[in-house]
């Protein structure tokens, strides 16, 4: 029997509006179950799972690891331990902390990342941090304009494998567990009373009580030091990640999580720390001063001239050594470059320019890396931060990426005891 059967246009139309009308009834009748306790059929939790991964395979096939990010650098695990610890573990669990019975309830729940994290490329895993997964529960990262951050929470997912519950302990808790057994995420929840000192927890997982910052040996200065920083400048920059005004996935879910009063009791906390084997650059350099009172650094001999150093890190050239990119540092840092409209930073950051104004902080002895990486963003235009901020964006923008290395390099030297170089 031959069945006649012309296909037109209005067919077509027809047939899809049954399809949208049914899958509507479908919908409408309830019929199909959203419960978590009924899981996956295999078939469609296998279905959606190889949609992820293709997904994530895909849309991350751009992205590289970026040149100078070492994925196993002890300094770049230590700076997201904490944050793994407040805002990962709770559902992921982690080395020594186990999965709760309400997040082992979720569909999908959420898998133990040690046991996991292999299955996946670096790229992969960067994506995933930034991006998150829809109607899983796994979130983006707070802002995507810092993929510093996202790099080093994947570096830290790196060296979880092979992390023991003593180590996963001392790098995210500061070697003081959580609970006995060790509850996951009890560590992130503020109690009724206590409040303060549940926030200083906080904030010493990465900062350390005393405001030098966590970490030691090839981890040292994995963290900013805030001890003895301005309460002013500390308090306006911890309200300032707390309303999103400057970004950072790391910082903006803790200044979230308190109130104005207990931020203040922290800013009034760290600004009353000492700064441990730290002091000012000009009392700290091996310098003549000249005549107008500025000190001058001797450049080594046969080293090239001030005007020879400054031309050829605006042309993009980076110093011939060491020495005279140190050089080069301290020359923006302390007199500026006039024909490219950058100011002495220490107009502003030294002792002189700090008294004017108590929301401008100290820089001398801040890691490399943190003021590289805060400069940059700032040439980017994608550092927010205090009312102040605008003056950084306008002159950052100025700098040459040799000459935003080479005022990072000279001002982390000015903070190292030279008896300790090793000293945070």
């Amino acid at each position: 029997m031959r069945i006649a059967f012309t296909l037109t246009w209005k067919k077509v139309l027809a047939a899809g509006f049954g399809a949208v009308v049914l899958a509507l009834a479908v919908s409408f009748s309830g019929l199909v179950s959203i419960a978590a306790s009924t899981g996956h059929y295999s078939i469609v939790g296998w279905f959606l799972h190889w949609t992820m991964q293709n997904s994530v395979d895909r849309q991350s096939m751009l992205i590289s690891v970026p040149e100078g990010v070492d994925l196993a650098d002890p300094a770049l695990v230590q700076r997201t331990a904490g944050h793994f610890a407040t805002g990962c573990a709770s559902c992921h669990g982690a080395p020594g902390v186990p999965q709760s019975p309400v997040v082992l309830s979720m569909t999908p729940h959420p898998p133990r990342l040690e046991e996991n994290v292999g299955e996946w490329k670096d790229r992969e895993l960067f994506w995933i941090v930034k991006h998150g997964i829809k109607y899983s529960g796994m979130p983006a990262w707070v802002t995507q304009d810092r993929d510093d951050e996202v790099w080093a929470q994947v570096a830290f997912l790196r060296a979880l494998p092979d992390m023991t519950a003593e180590r996963y302990t001392e790098l995210a808790l500061g070697g003081t567990p959580a609970g006995s057994p060790a509850e996951p995420g009890g560590e992130a929840a503020a109690a009724s009373t206590g409040v303060f000192e549940t926030a200083l927890a906080d904030c010493s997982r990465c900062h350390g009580r005393d405001g030098l910052g966590r970490g030691s040996g090839d981890a040292a200065e994995a963290f900013p030091v805030i001890a003895a920083q301005p309460k002013a400048y500390l308090l306006a920059t911890l309200k300032a990640f707390s309303t999103g005004a400057r970004q950072s996935g790391l910082m903006q879910p803790p200044a979230r999580r308190y109130d104005d009063a207990t931020l203040a009791a922290l800013a009034d906390w760290y600004a009353s720390q000492p700064r441990t084997n730290r002091s000012e650059p000009a009392l700290r350099m091996s310098e003549t001063a000249g005549g107008d009172g500025i000190p001058r650094q001797i450049l080594p001999h046969g080293s090239r001239s001030e005007s020879a150093i400054v031309a050829s890190a605006a042309a993009g050239n980076l110093p011939p050594d060491r020495a005279a990119l140190l050089d080069l540092g301290r020359m923006i840092a302390q007199e500026g470059i006039a024909a490219r409209k950058i100011p002495a930073c220490e107009s502003c950051h030294g002792l002189e320019g700090r008294s004017k104004n108590d929301h401008y902080p100290y820089i001398d002895g801040q890691p490399e890396w943190y003021a590289k990486t805060h400069l940059e963003l700032w040439k980017e235009e994608e550092r927010g931060g205090t009312h102040f901020s605008h003056l950084m964006s306008k002159i950052a923008i100025h700098l040459t990426d040799e000459q935003i290395e080479a005022v990072s390099a000279w001002y982390a030297e000015q903070g190292r005891d030279p008896a300790k170089p090793d000293a945070p």
